[in-house]
């Protein structure tokens, strides 16, 4: 018996690393596949909107190879001819192309530089995001300015509030303030949004992870004026809060 479920368990874990492989050869694959337009849209005429349709497409194209589908529930229609700030939780390497692909309006993230000195993708990353270095001060400064600027461009920001992938024990790891301080002095609203199984489906144990049905919840935005005295503080955890009970319902499911 403990041989069978041994060989069971080996089986498991063999499929589940020929799929991750698979997952990132797809994204590879694509991402090739786009360079033509990708290069054109940002070097030779330069439109962010579009380079933010490209990358959605992209990331379905790849989700979809990958045998990763989403159901997404919208608390809310958004509003295409205002901008948001969307913070979700982060769980995984799938919640990038997962927002992108749930999102129908134009998004781009404010990300950390690291990813900037991959060949040909450091590229495009860095000319496409917000690139922040929290450990500076005056770049962390330049990163809110520059966020400010792409929302008012009518791209939506999407940052990621815990800062980091926690550790997986952990649920939802404390929000930093840069989101909520950005939405405060810019008066645009926070869509909060809860993907509570991407930590099952790609964790970050490379011998587990499936593919399957992703869950994606848009919540209702939240203006600043809906919000107690109008401070960071109750800001940040009206979307803690948010994000917090729906991971919570679905485990209780």
């Amino acid at each position: 018996m403990k041989w069978h479920n041994f060989n069971i368990k080996s089986l498991r874990h063999i499929l589940s690393s020929i799929w991750r492989l698979w997952f990132l050869i797809a994204f590879i694959l694509v991402f090739f596949l786009f360079i033509p337009a990708l290069f054109f849209f940002t070097r030779i005429n330069r439109r962010p909107l579009i380079v933010a349709k490209l990358t959605r497409y992209w990331s379905l194209l790849t989700l979809w190879l990958s045998g990763v589908f989403l159901k997404i529930v919208i608390e809310e229609p958004l509003n295409s001819n205002e901008a948001y700030i969307i913070c979700p939780n982060h769980v995984s390497s799938l919640d990038i192309p997962i927002v992108l692909a749930a999102f129908k309006i134009p998004v781009i993230f404010m990300a950390k530089k690291e990813y900037s000195n991959i060949p040909i993708f450091g590229y495009f990353y860095k000319n496409n995001t917000v690139i922040v270095n929290r450990d500076n001060l005056r770049d962390a400064y330049s990163a809110f300015t520059n966020s400010i600027e792409k929302l008012k461009e009518g791209l939506n920001v999407c940052i990621f509030p815990e800062g980091g992938i926690p550790k997986p024990e952990v649920k939802l790891r404390k929000f930093k303030n840069g989101p909520f301080k950005l939405a405060l002095e810019s008066n645009y609203k926070i869509v909060p949004v809860t993907m509570p199984n991407n930590k099952s489906m790609f964790p970050w144990n490379y011998f587990r992870g499936y593919p399957g049905l992703a869950h994606v919840i848009i919540h209702k935005p939240i203006t600043v004026s809906s919000v107690k005295n109008n401070d960071i503080k109750n800001l940040n955890n009206t979307t803690y809060n948010t994000i917090f009970d729906e991971l919570t319902n679905y485990e209780n499911k």
